[in-house]
């Protein structure tokens, strides 16, 4: 509302009110602005598109066009209008804005920041634009930079429902053994750290290709059932090259994972993925995974491990995302006789994100996946098909450019052909996260 206000108080002190456009199609155009002013930005960019040709020397059309094309991911015709208004108007400090932050949409790094440079110039500017240019410029040095290095850190505290995945019911039946108890669920707390530490270098011009290291240390502590406790090391290197409208990453993935005080196991993977951009809101991704497992003194656990995904991402607005992804796994024991250990799976995810406000993020997840064992197991005299679905809901309330307040809650159902196996899971947890 603060925007479309100082975008009315600017439009209105220029004195621009007149439109070359026939009476029909000036009420098109007061349609477009309410739209817009309600930030129903597609219905209005559609409106002002077909309109613009009508009216190319009409600074106000040009700046709505141009604002609701950047609300929408259209960013090539945003700049379009706003370099129009530019040859108009070059005194317009609102339009020189809009045109440095398009600019730095579409990674024209140089041209927005001279634009920003000369906007900070300009004593009558207000302090929230004067912060606005600075955020700009400083993002635009810092992606021109060629190493960078982040560390993030967060602590919190959790409550699990159910720490064991015990089975929903009270009783399970084994072929020729009769009927017995099922262990019943353990609800406990812990809390939980994790830190990461990432390193990023530019080998070519402005992103084209990136050499990244990831190191993650992830730890949780049960306040009674310490058996459960976890401690994940991960390594992930990669290697990123973006050529035209496709971006190239290949991936490892080495783990350590601790389950109470002993080590479990160690993992890898080799992830390479491409990702098309069809438009700045459109994206699709084919992801692959090539890896395996090997216990510390479960042998009979190893594994091998192989994946593919499918995604689809849309951003319509800055301020929203929505990807959905298919996936297909296969996992291959390499010796022994368990059970429980080969399988295919089947899997769809979708996540949808959407900042409220400047400094409120929320997240939902939903996951579904079916998992076919290949082994009859032994106790029930029976295939095992387990499916799975999980939803979470993660709100992210940032205080300032460094401190982040973090709650979450998510649910785990698992229905299996063989009863003993179905678990209901409910997590909850609250932290304070920094990224430095």
């Amino acid at each position: 509302m603060i925007r479309v206000i100082s975008l009315l108080i600017c439009l209105s002190c220029l004195g621009i009110t007149a439109h070359a456009l026939t009476p029909e199609k000036t009420a098109q155009y007061e349609k477009a602005k309410t739209l817009y002013e309600t930030k129903n930005y597609m219905n209005a960019y559609s409106i002002l598109l077909a309109l613009y040709e009508d009216a190319l020397d009409d600074i106000e059309l040009n700046f709505y066009l141009g604002r609701s094309a950047y609300e929408i991911g259209e960013y090539s015709i945003a700049l379009a209008a706003f370099e129009r208004i530019t040859f108009l108007d070059p005194e317009n400090t609102y339009n020189q804005l809009e045109l440095a932050r398009t600019q730095y949409r579409i990674n024209l790094l140089d041209e927005a920041k001279t634009n920003f440079e000369f906007l900070q110039k300009n004593p009558t500017l207000s302090e929230s634009m004067q912060k606005t240019i600075q955020y700009y410029l400083d993002a635009i040095d810092k992606q021109q930079q060629r190493g960078f290095l982040y560390l993030s850190a967060r602590g919190g505290y959790l409550y699990d429902s159910n720490v064991n995945f015990s089975a929903s019911d009270d009783t399970y039946t084994l072929p020729a053994y009769g009927v017995f108890p099922s262990p019943g669920a353990v609800e406990d707390s812990a809390h939980e750290e994790s830190v990461n530490l990432t390193h990023v270098y530019d080998l070519g011009q402005r992103g084209g290709t990136l050499i990244k290291n990831r190191f993650t240390l992830y730890n949780r502590s049960y306040m009674d059932q310490t058996d459960y406790n976890m401690l994940i090391l991960t390594y992930i290197p990669a290697l990123t090259i973006a050529h035209r409208s496709s971006v190239y990453e290949l991936a490892g993935d080495f783990t350590h994972f601790y389950l109470g005080d002993k080590n479990y196991f160690y993992g890898y993977s080799f992830n390479p993925k491409w990702a098309y951009i069809h438009s700045p809101s459109w994206r699709h991704i084919l992801s692959f995974n090539i890896g395996g497992k090997t216990y510390d003194t479960k042998n009979e656990l190893d594994s091998d491990n192989y994946a593919a995904a499918a995604a689809v991402e849309y951003t319509p607005y800055t301020s929203r995302i929505l990807r959905g992804e298919v996936i297909t796994g296969r996992q291959i024991k390499r010796g022994g006789t368990r059970y429980d250990v080969s399988y295919r799976e089947y899997g769809a995810k979708l996540l949808y994100t959407h900042q409220l406000f400047p400094r409120t993020l929320y997240h939902i997840n939903a996951h579904l996946k079916e998992r076919i064992y290949d082994d009859v197991d032994t106790y029930f005299m029976d295939h095992r098909t387990d499916r799975t679905g999980y939803t979470s809901l993660n709100i992210v309330q940032r205080w300032n450019n460094v401190l982040s307040l973090e709650g979450s809650a998510s649910y785990t159902r698992n229905d299996s052909s063989l009863p003993l196996y179905d678990f209901d899971k409910l997590t909850l947890s609250l932290s304070v996260s920094g990224r430095f």
